[in-house]
């Protein structure tokens, strides 16, 4: 082959690996936004999920009786394990031919001898450690049978002091902005301020057989009805949370998102939702198969809702203020 048929042949050769290159990258390319396309439809998916889904999985109820009645700790004995075993060494010891060889019996007696000294000082040691923790436990013990026994008697201030560490809940994720709280001897009543509708996607997502992504404008209705089932399954969340921590058998929820007042022009809190829950009919449900809407229709409720236009301002059933 002279030297123009070799230039060609590397022409050639160049042109497929550019081909092939370019066929790569473009697969590349296609797989990248196929991966991204499933990301895409997997996350609005785990989000409208997460939604609608607030009050599946709820703790379990604390046993205050068992907290007023559970038994003082103990102090703990101080244990002397360590040092016993250090002087049975020491009392076990006898010369051996070749001590010489490591400084004599004398020089490996008087290890064994500050081994007890440092087995004394373990054990020492690990009754502190017991201590501090036997210190805690009662510190908690203490703490858990004054507050259940106030609880029990029906001491109302002891629901707030309860109710007054669980603030961070609307920190954490959907519930919404804040929880309020009117509590009384005749009633407890739980005010959440939901996110507004904007919380739902206004677009559906899904993947085309081209692996692109695909969004397309969600329903007016089918938004409605999803935030619905939001503003509903927070209702049962706060209820469940509040059935698990408080030996109450009826709560008031009232759920309240900032809407336009058409009277003003401007946006207020606005009572949406409000329930009389009961524990005996909310032990009953079975929240990992119940529609949040639907449930509501096991309480007395106040909700006026249209699919067409979302909700509207309602009457809570307890007022929002003392």
């Amino acid at each position: 082959m002279g030297w123009r048929g070799t230039l060609r042949a590397i022409e050639a050769a160049n042109r497929r690996a550019a081909r092939d290159a370019e066929r790569r990258w473009k697969a590349d390319q296609k797989a990248t936004i196929a991966a991204d396309a499933r990301d895409a439809v997997r996350e609005w998916q785990e989000h409208l999920h997460e939604l609608v889904s607030l009050h599946v999985n709820p703790n379990d109820d604390v046993n205050w009786q068992m907290l007023r009645d559970a038994r003082e700790p103990v102090s703990p004995m101080r244990s002397t394990k360590n040092e016993d075993a250090a002087l049975d060494a020491l009392d076990q010891s006898h010369p051996r031919f070749f001590d010489f060889l490591s400084g004599g019996s004398e020089k490996r007696r008087q290890s064994l001898i500050d081994a007890v000294a440092e087995s004394r000082a373990r054990d020492d040691a690990e009754h502190q450690k017991s201590l501090n923790l036997f210190e805690q436990e009662h510190a908690d013990w203490q703490t858990d049978k004054e507050l259940a026994t106030r609880l029990l008697a029906g001491d109302v201030s002891a629901e707030r002091d309860i109710i007054s560490t669980m603030t961070s809940w609307a920190d954490e994720g959907l519930i919404g902005s804040r929880l309020e709280f009117r509590i009384s001897d005749d009633f407890l009543h739980a005010i959440a301020h939901v996110h507004s509708d904007e919380v739902v996607p206004a677009y559906r997502r899904k993947q085309l057989q081209s692996g692109k992504l695909s969004e397309t404008k969600m329903p007016v209705g089918e938004r409605n009805e999803l935030y619905q089932d939001y503003v509903c399954s927070v209702a049962l969340k706060v209820a469940g949370d509040l059935f698990s921590v408080l030996p109450r058998d009826e709560v008031f929820v009232t759920c309240a998102a900032n809407m336009l007042d058409s009277t003003t022009g401007h946006k207020v809190d606005t009572p949406i939702l409000s329930v009389q829950f009961v524990r005996p009919t909310f032990n009953n449900l079975r929240l990992s198969a119940i529609d949040p809407s639907d449930s509501m229709s096991n309480f007395n409720h106040n909700m006026k809702f249209a699919k067409t236009k979302g909700f509207a301002l309602i009457e809570p059933l307890r007022p929002l203020t003392d």
